[in-house]
């Protein structure tokens, strides 16, 4: 049973060098390796100029859709330090979350990455390019947000949401 579960590929994240995340995701491309690297336009500003950058919203993060098997593949690429799990056991991230940050990203709303976990009511999104997407609503530094946790990397990611677009999901 679990030499199959090896053979069925599942997104897993790997930690890489700081800074270092497009350049693995070259890499990773160039070897025919699935793989994911969520990116976020943001302004940024030097001393004499600003301009429009692609930064990645999980620093020194990359995710690939591998077989577990095939987990070594990628820790081989230049800039790879591990993969990331628990208790010495690489963590698969789950499909719907992989699929919900595709989703967030598509939507061009404001967001935020941070780290842990914040504590709110279950929700569920009524409409819009979102809609039925599952998360917590909460409040932060003032604003109110939708929030889908990543659980292998322990992050959260932040959706600035207007609250009449969500229902609160019963217990």
């Amino acid at each position: 049973m679990e030499d199959n579960l090896q053979k069925i590929p599942q997104w897993y994240a790997f930690v890489t060098r700081p800074r270092h995340e497009k350049k693995v995701k070259q890499y990773l491309d160039m070897a025919g390796i699935d793989n994911y690297l969520p990116l976020k336009k943001t302004l940024s500003q030097w001393k004499d100029r600003k301009k429009w950058v692609e930064l990645p919203i999980f620093s020194c993060y990359i995710f690939s859709h591998i077989e577990y098997v095939r987990r070594y593949d990628v820790l081989k690429a230049p800039s790879v330090v591990r993969i990331v799990g628990f208790e010495a056991k690489p963590t698969p991230v789950k499909d719907d979350e992989i699929s919900g940050i595709k989703n967030i990203l598509e939507s061009k709303h404001d967001l935020a990455v941070v780290d842990g976990f914040l504590a709110g009511d279950r929700v569920r999104l009524r409409n819009g390019p979102l809609a039925g997407m599952e998360g917590l609503f909460v409040e932060y530094r003032n604003r109110k947000w939708f929030v889908i946790y990543i659980t292998a990397l322990s992050k959260s990611v932040l959706v600035d949401i207007e609250s009449n677009y969500v229902e609160k999901i019963p217990s």
